[in-house]
């Protein structure tokens, strides 16, 4: 037997499970590893994207910039761009600093004042797309680089492919501020036309879709296949086959305190990771073995504290093409007397807003740095 393999108890049979998931909180099913680490696998290089939805988009968007080394791809369901809740544009109104503000850093403002919160989402019209890749291409120094731990070279991004969604009756992310996402994207791939797929014309709410969701004003399932359409278009479609069946056996969950650095920033102690049978196999492989046994991976970043919903979605084409589902989550406990501004991260969010630090997209950030070591443990990379 595999050492891997025994890192993880025997899971109980699908009947078992059945009993189980009527007496006891889903979490227990989850099978946990001795000391908690998350498992080395065999990921393919090239094969791992990130994917969220709100917060998590916003998230997933800027974890796939600054670590576009080792991501090469992203879906974007209403995501606002990179660095731009901090980032002073000449048409932004600005308000007195304050607690209360929601923005504690702001560059280029004056001092004693800062942004609208929201500003990306709610007034887009406001933002200067032009200026929007200048951070990515310079934030980190040029000839030297000046800052460790900070933004990988932007030539990675060149050849990635990215899904944006942004559903028509959404009143989070008002329209045009998925559009400047695709406009920055539009300025850093080599081909935009054919490597980005921008979706604005289904009538939904504010939310990543799945077959089940019925559109706005609707009760009955409206049938579109947020997740499939998005690992179709990313890993392209003659690579992905239809969804398979969730086998809840394949989730585990792992102990992220082991990556933490910073107990108050508002991380999760538990993280979770579903893991195909064929990826399961692949990991309990020699190292020689060939690049054929690999699997991709998408990293699903949200505040969690199982693995539920759209995560069983994403799964299901998990189990039938190989694809890993990485699940780092938020959620934890944050220090307010460090932290009096971080309102969305005490309700449980990503910090896409700079609520934690200044230098909140770069790899040293205490939301990104975390969910940079579960990837590099997971990878090897």
């Amino acid at each position: 037997e595999n050492s891997w393999l025994r890192m993880f108890p025997k899971m109980p049979s699908s009947l078992s499970l059945l009993s189980l998931a009527l007496s006891v909180p889903a979490f227990a099913l989850y099978a946990r590893s001795d000391g908690g680490k998350v498992p080395r696998l065999n990921i393919t290089k090239g094969g791992v994207i990130t994917a969220g939805c709100s917060h998590a988009g916003d998230f997933a968007h800027q974890f796939h910039i600054t670590f576009n080394s080792m991501v090469d791809g992203a879906c974007v369901f209403s995501g606002q761009p990179y660095h731009c809740a901090v980032t002073k544009f000449p048409g932004d109104q600005l308000v007195k600093a304050t607690n209360e503000t929601s923005v504690p850093n702001c560059d280029g403002c004056p001092d004693g004042e800062t942004l609208v919160y929201d500003h990306c989402k709610n007034h887009p019209q406001w933002v200067d797309v032009g200026m929007l890749p200048d951070y990515p291409r310079r934030a980190c120094g040029q000839n030297p680089i000046k800052h460790t731990e900070c933004i990988d070279d932007v030539k990675n991004l060149f050849d990635d492919r990215v899904y944006l969604f942004r559903p028509t009756h959404d009143r989070c992310y008002l329209e045009g501020a998925v559009a400047n996402v695709q406009a920055l994207y539009a300025q850093m791939l080599t081909d935009p036309e054919s490597q980005v797929k921008f979706v604005n014309d289904q009538p939904f709410p504010h939310t990543l879709p799945t077959n089940s969701t019925p559109y706005y004003n609707h009760s009955e399932a409206a049938g579109f296949d947020g997740p499939g359409e998005c690992l179709r278009w990313v890993f392209k479609e003659d690579k992905v086959q239809w969804a398979g069946n969730f086998k809840p056996e394949n989730v585990f969950e792992f102990n992220q305190t082991l990556y933490m650095d910073d107990f108050g920033v508002g991380i999760n102690e538990k993280g979770f990771i579903y893991i195909p049978d064929k990826c399961q196999q692949a990991a309990s492989m020699s190292s020689s073995s060939s690049s054929s046994s690999s699997c991709n991976m998408v990293l699903l970043t949200n505040s969690c504290h199982d693995f539920s919903g759209m995560d069983i979605d994403f799964a299901k084409y998990g189990e039938a093409n190989g694809i890993v589902i990485l699940k780092p989550c938020v959620g934890g406990y944050v220090d307010k007397d460090r932290f009096p501004q971080a309102h969305e991260v005490q309700r449980g969010l990503l910090d896409v807003y700079g609520q934690l630090s200044d230098d909140y997209v770069f790899q040293s950030a205490p939301h990104m740095r975390f969910v940079g070591k579960i990837l590099r443990e997971v990878t090897g990379w």
